[in-house]
């Protein structure tokens, strides 16, 4: 009697052997398309860290906007109190840090001082409008020069009233003298005709 060799299959593992590596590829496949820890920990410090920046580049948007505002305040508030010296409504004479009435959660303060300058005729007023918080906060200031004529208005409108009645004066005199060289003429011709 002969005996057959007939190989032994082990219960897991399948008969077809192309089906077997076809099996074990899907199986990679499947491991391969999934996320390890590492890679869900390393994805979520990389989006941590973008929350952060983008959080503080927000911040120092919000920082320029309120800034930007205060400066823009200050600018306005400044050429509001000279214009209110100018008007004659708040005397020039030099004032240090007096507070400004204005609707607003930060308290401003003002200062006037007058200067010298080498030119005759012509002084600074100095006008500086700033925010009364303490120097940590980086307190808004701003400054405004206008030039001013050193002479006072009164005296520039003799000057030009005297001028005016001498220029009037200067025609007048010679008005006068056109008019009686006509009358004197006339006469004469007058006195030619009757002989």
């Amino acid at each position: 009697m002969t005996e057959t060799y007939s190989p032994r299959i082990h219960p897991n593992c399948d008969s077809q052997p192309g089906r077997t590596v076809a099996v074990r590829a899907q199986r990679q496949s499947i491991t391969r398309s999934a996320f390890t820890l590492l890679e869900v920990i390393l994805a979520l410090v990389i989006l941590g860290a973008a929350l952060a920046i983008f959080g503080e580049v927000m911040q120092l948007a919000n920082q320029n906007a309120v800034s930007a505002r205060a400066e823009t305040q200050a600018q306005l508030l400044a050429t509001s109190l000279l214009d209110e010296i100018l008007a004659g409504s708040i005397d020039d004479s030099p004032a240090n840090r007096q507070p400004l009435e204005v609707d607003d959660d930060v308290k401003w303060v003002y200062s006037v001082s007058t200067g010298t300058a080498t030119v005759d005729g012509v002084y600074p007023l100095v006008v500086e409008v700033e925010q009364d918080v303490e120097a940590k906060f980086n307190p808004v200031k701003f400054r405004l020069v206008r030039w001013l004529s050193s002479t006072p208005e009164g005296s520039e409108a003799d000057e030009e009233a005297d001028a005016q009645q001498q220029s009037q004066q200067g025609q007048g005199q010679s008005s006068g003298a056109q008019q009686g060289g006509g009358a004197s003429g006339g006469a004469g011709s007058t006195g030619g005709s009757q002989p």
